[in-house]
């Protein structure tokens, strides 16, 4: 890509565009969100480089890209990920898509969440996500499963039974789901083909 010798740092150029493809497969950033992440990083990591690629410079990378990787289709996996999700949400379940990029991270979103709905008047019982790097694992193909981490807030329901319920909910909407009861194991969509992309007005 041309605009990769405009960089002099040529780890800084690869990293800003594995992470352009990468979120642009995942389907959840629009093309401004996106651009201004890559400013961010280049901030942090290599200040020296923010000279010589601007802003809008980056939005037309980023747009460029978008071009050639975005995902295409009906989102037939992904809306039934997301209706299961909601479903969750009924059981009194936090369930967030591409939650930060660690489980920790991860966490500290669905704990974030959960405050606001319980101010808001909900009963909120446990939680579930998977993370950016739970999903970067299928988009760089290392595996076809994606994880899912979940815990309980409270004594009752347990965190197996809350499991145990997003289990049945991901079955319920027709995937097959690998776990083997215990709090402290993952539970696994087998065989994800992940074909969300991002539309406007998300």
């Amino acid at each position: 890509m041309e605009w990769k010798s405009k960089i002099e740092d040529e780890c800084c150029a690869d990293e800003l565009e594995e992470m352009i493809i990468g979120h642009i497969r995942a389907g959840f950033c629009s093309d401004d969100t996106l651009s201004m992440e890559c400013a961010e990083y280049m901030e942090d990591f290599y200040s020296n480089e923010c000279e010589n690629i601007t802003q809008d410079e980056l939005l037309e990378i980023v747009k460029a890209y978008r071009k050639e990787f975005q995902n295409t289709g009906n989102q037939e996996n992904f809306l039934k990920l997301d209706s299961a999700f909601h479903s969750l949400k009924k059981h009194g379940i936090v369930a967030l898509h591409y939650a930060g990029y660690t489980q920790s991270d991860g966490f500290a979103d669905c704990n974030e969440a959960a405050g606001w709905m319980e101010r808001n008047g909900e009963k909120i019982v446990g939680c579930c996500f998977y993370t950016e790097q739970d999903l970067g694992h299928i988009l760089h193909e290392d595996t076809t499963m994606l994880y899912l981490s979940f815990g309980n807030y409270f004594e009752k329901p347990t965190a197996e039974e809350i499991g145990q319920i997003i289990a049945d909910e991901l079955k319920a909407n027709g995937f097959c789901v690998q776990w083997d009861g215990t709090a402290g194991t993952k539970i696994a969509i087998e065989n994800l083909k992940w074909d969300k992309y991002y539309t406007d007005g998300e």
